[in-house]
């Protein structure tokens, strides 16, 4: 009796756990999304867009599963009672180009399947976002919405969309002094800009391994000077006669770790100010110096307790911004405007309007759709670049990618800047980043490394990021960059033209450098002209 007693027990408690679990399992709802590789066996001369299709279906799905996009290799066999599953697949046949999905739900051993057909590759981003659309509304429910206006506004910006956030890899090109700039011959009639590379440099290797670099006529000559930075000193460097020569190395105090440079004029003598954003012992130390050759190296303030950085901010015009660190954390909550005093820099209690998660050095003001309001755009920790309307709401999400800087555990992570431009001259304004490609090995979890990389312009389209155009790819990645623009006049009107500097390392990466040592970096100058539909360039 005893022994029956204690199996009926033993039942109970099993009965017991197997409901709790169950009742668990559907009371949590799985939000997160795994995307595999796109098949594209069967795809012909469109394989190459594997990898771009994956991102794209990345960049939809991610708002419905609040951002929780993984990317993977290979499907696990055992069901993940945590997560979605997909599997897609591109294939050109007879009847067209089929592309298609495969998704496991947390629950259910049997897969759903979705495909679609385009009968062209023009259309393929038609049938990309049906796809999708079908996959929201079996999955979460979302009703169809776009229909109309609606419908032929998302057709006419699926001609872009192949350039949205990562355009294949596969079709960078190189040209001329391997310096070229890139541009889909669909992508251009769509949003009718044409842009061309004009003059185009490539420095000797320079003796300089750089933590940042920034370019701008800093002495009002009309030529212009390109900042290198160290943690141990300040090269300046002049575009002059198509080649890039050595000015003045400036030393800095020990013991910093610099992690940006900037210039800007804002005390107003002529003259650049360089501002040097840096920590040592994990605290803010920045610096602030003035070069001409007239005058030679000139320090305004040393030993700043603020990070800094100068900031466009709408209506206001450039002004210097700061941040200190925190109690156990390398920055504070909180970014203000900074003023210029003879003999120190003063903070105010003016405070930016960002959103919490933004620090110093992630964020740009820029008013996307060209409504007078102002978008901030900012790079997460994540690589993502996001979009947040004038009240601070939270519009869009890119895959990650943008804004990946080498580095290693010490000191404050900073991405690489983002720059703003209007390259049509539509009232609206375009984002300049870098989109570097990941590859640390897992045994070094504490450091990134990154090959593969380029510098990308990018038109907001109302839905998300749309690319204009893009370099060559470095092989060794953009470890910085910079953007001049300029206006040029023109018989029936103006053209913008601008410049493109780009900081690469000469070979490999820190992971090289740990076991062979680093040479030094080569910066690359691009001359460039955008013509608007037209060939007028419109303020």
């Amino acid at each position: 009796m005893c022994n029956v007693l204690k199996k009926y027990c033993a039942s109970l408690s099993v009965l017991f756990l197997l409901f709790i679990t169950a009742t668990s399992v559907q009371a949590v709802e799985p939000k997160r999304m795994i995307l595999y590789p796109t098949d594209v066996t069967k795809a012909g001369d469109l394989s190459y867009l594997g990898d771009s299709l994956r991102l794209m279906f990345a960049s939809r799905l991610s708002p419905l599963v609040d951002g929780e996009v993984l990317m993977k290799q290979k499907m696990n066999k055992q069901r993940d009672l945590a997560s979605y599953r997909m599997q897609s697949s591109l294939a050109s046949t007879q009847a067209g180009i089929t592309l298609s999905a495969t998704v496991y739900k947390p629950s259910d051993k049997k897969p759903l399947h979705f495909k679609t057909t385009a009968t062209s590759p023009t259309g393929l981003m038609v049938a990309l976002d049906e796809l999708v659309a079908d996959i929201d509304g079996t999955l979460f429910h979302v009703q169809k919405g776009a229909t109309g206006k609606e419908d032929k506004k998302r057709k006419a910006d699926s001609e872009i969309d192949l350039s949205t956030a990562h355009p294949d890899r596969a079709m960078r090109r190189n040209g001329g002094l391997g310096l070229s700039i890139g541009q889909e011959d669909f992508v251009a009639d769509a949003i009718g800009l044409e842009v061309q590379a004009t003059d185009r440099y490539k420095s000797k290797v320079l003796p300089v391994q750089a933590e940042a670099m920034t370019a701008g006529d800093i002495d009002g000559d009309s030529l212009d000077e390109i900042v290198l930075v160290t943690n141990a000193r300040v090269l300046i460097y002049q575009l002059q006669k198509r080649k890039i020569e050595h000015l003045v190395t400036v030393p800095l105090e020990g013991g910093l770790k610099v992690h940006a440079v900037n210039v800007a004029d804002l005390n107003n003598n002529g003259i650049m100010e360089i501002y040097i954003s840096a920590t040592r012992d994990k605290e803010p130390r920045s610096f602030v110096m003035e070069w001409s050759p007239s005058t030679g190296t000139k320090w305004l303030y040393k030993n700043v307790y603020w990070y800094l950085r100068p900031v466009h901010v709408p209506g206001k015009g450039v002004i210097l911004a700061g941040q200190q660190s925190g109690v156990g954390s390398m920055v504070a909550p909180r970014i203000y405007r900074l003023r210029l005093q003879p003999d120190q820099i003063v903070s105010t209690d003016e405070q930016l309007a960002l959103p919490q998660s933004v620090n110093l050095f992630n964020f740009v003001f820029a008013d996307l759709d060209g409504d007078q309001f102002n978008e901030v755009v900012a790079i997460t920790k994540k690589e993502q670049l996001k979009v947040y309307n004038s009240n601070l709401d939270l519009l869009y999400t890119t895959p990650s990618g943008f804004g990946g800087r080498e580095l290693n555990p010490k000191g404050l992570t900073v991405p690489i800047r983002l720059v703003v431009a209007d390259f049509d001259g539509d009232g609206r304004q375009d984002i300049i980043a870098v989109d570097n490609e990941l590859y640390s090995p897992k045994m070094m979890n504490k450091t990134r490394l990154y090959k593969n990389g380029q510098v990308r312009g990018m038109l907001w389209d109302g839905l998300g990021f749309a690319e204009m155009w893009h370099t060559n790819l470095f092989q060794h990645s953009v470890l910085d960059f910079q953007f001049l623009s300029g206006v040029k006049p023109l018989e029936n009107g103006e053209q913008l033209k601008g410049r493109l500097f780009v900081l690469e390392p000469e070979k490999g990466d820190l992971l090289e450098g740990y076991i062979f040592g680093m040479g030094g970096d080569r910066v690359s100058v691009y001359g460039m002209e955008f013509t608007s539909e037209g060939g007028i360039y419109k303020e």
